[in-house]
C-alpha cells in the first residue's frame, strides 16, 4: 500500500512495471495453466465457503456470541472465509487461466496485499484463542479479567490493527507456474531478494515460537484430561473438544507458517511448494471440519439447520448451549 501511496498507482511502481510485454504475452511466456490442480482448488474452496459460511453465521447467534470463544473464532472465521476466496477459489481460477502478475498486476497486487494481511490476522486471532482456551484450564479468573465483557472486542481490535500493518508491507502475487504466492513477481530475472518481507517472516517464526512454548503446558493438560477421561463430566468433555480443536488449528498454522517462509525465501522444488500452498490452504479451511468434528455446540446447530432446510421449515429450532462449559 505504501508504493501505491508514493507512485500514485500499481503500474506506476518501478519494480511492479510490466510494460516489457503485454499480458498475453506475459501469461503465454511466463505461465502455465494448470489444467487438473486449479480445478481442484475452486472446488475445495467451495466446499469449505460451503460449510463455512453457515458455521460463522451459528457463531453469530445470540446465545453463543456472548460467548468469548465464540467472539474470537467468529473474527477468525471472518479472515478465513475470506481468505479462502483468494488462496483457493481465486488461486484455482488463476492456474487454469495460466495467469502471472502481470496478467491482471492491479488485481493481482491488490488480492496480495489483501490475503497477507489476512493469513498475519489469521495467525495472531488463532493464538489468541489457544491463549484463551489455556487460561480457562489454568486460571479462570485471569482468562475473566482479560477477556470479560467487552474486553475481547478490544484484544481483537489489536489484533486488527496488527493485521492491517501488513498491508503497507510486500504483498504475495501469484504465478501458475510455480503454483503459489510468491513476493517476487518474476518480472526482473536475478532480483527476487529485492521483494524479501522480513515482517511476514517474522510474524509466521514468531507464531511458530509461541505455539511451540505452549503447547508444553498444553501436553501436560492434555495427558492429565486423557487420563481422567473416565471420570469427566459433560462440560469437561466439551472444555477438552474445544481444547483439542484449538490445539490442531494452531499445529496447522505452525507448519504452513514455516514452509512458507522458506518457500519464498530460497529456491525449493515444487513438491515442497504444493506441500506449503496446500497447508495455507488446510489452515484455513480445516477449522470447519474441526469445528463440525469436536465442537458439540456447533455441530447439533450445524444439522439442525441442515434437517430444518431439508425439511422445508422456515424457521429453526434454537440450539442453546450452556453457557458455563465455555466460561
Amino acid at each position: 500500500m505504501n508504493h501505491i501511496l508514493r507512485y500514485g498507482s500499481i503500474d506506476r511502481i518501478p519494480m511492479y512495471n510490466c510494460s516489457a510485454r503485454t499480458p498475453s504475452q506475459w501469461t503465454l511466456e511466463t505461465g502455465e495453466p494448470q489444467p487438473i490442480i486449479g480445478p481442484l482448488q475452486v472446488a475445495y474452496g467451495i466446499i469449505v465457503l460451503t460449510l463455512y459460511i453457515p458455521i460463522a453465521l451459528i457463531m453469530l447467534e445470540k446465545e453463543n456470541y456472548k460467548l468469548t470463544s465464540f467472539k474470537i473464532m467468529f473474527q477468525l472465521a471472518i479472515t478465513d472465509i475470506i481468505g479462502i476466496s483468494i488462496n483457493s477459489v481465486l488461486t484455482g481460477i488463476l492456474a487454469i487461466q495460466g495467469a502471472v502478475f502481470c496478467t491482471y498486476p492491479t488485481f493481482i497486487y491488490l488480492s496480495g496485499l489483501f490475503v497477507m494481511c489476512l493469513w498475519c490476522l489469521t495467525c495472531l486471532t488463532s493464538l489468541i484463542l489457544v491463549c484463551n482456551r489455556l487460561l480457562i484450564f489454568f486460571n479462570p479468573n485471569i482468562e475473566a479479567q482479560l477477556f470479560e465483557g467487552r474486553k475481547t472486542f478490544i484484544i481483537l481490535g489489536f489484533s486488527l490493527v496488527y493485521g492491517g500493518y501488513f498491508l503497507f508491507t510486500t504483498p504475495h502475487v501469484y504465478n501458475s507456474k510455480h503454483l503459489a504466492w510468491f513476493f517476487d513477481p518474476m518480472i526482473f530475472p536475478g532480483r527476487a531478494h529485492d521483494y524479501d518481507n522480513f515482517s511476514h517472516a517474522f510474524n509466521n517464526f514468531s507464531i511458530v515460537a509461541i505455539t511451540c512454548v505452549l503447547y508444553i503446558p498444553f501436553y501436560e493438560i492434555v495427558r492429565k484430561r486423557l487420563k481422567d477421561a473416565h471420570s469427566h463430566s459433560r462440560a469437561q468433555n466439551m472444555k477438552l473438544q474445544v481444547f483439542i480443536q484449538s490445539v490442531l488449528i494452531c499445529i496447522a498454522t505452525q507448519i504452513a507458517s514455516i514452509i512458507y517462509v522458506f518457500m519464498n525465501l530460497f529456491k525449493v522444488s515444487t513438491c515442497v511448494i504444493l506441500i506449503g500452498h496446500a497447508l495455507w490452504q488446510f489452515v484455513q479451511g480445516a477449522p470447519v471440519f474441526i469445528y463440525i468434528g469436536l465442537n458439540e455446540q456447533i455441530r447439533k446447530r450445524f444439522f439442525q439447520l441442515l434437517r430444518c432446510h431439508g425439511n422445508g421449515v422456515g424457521s429453526s429450532v434454537r440450539f442453546v448451549a450452556n453457557p458455563s462449559v465455555f466460561s
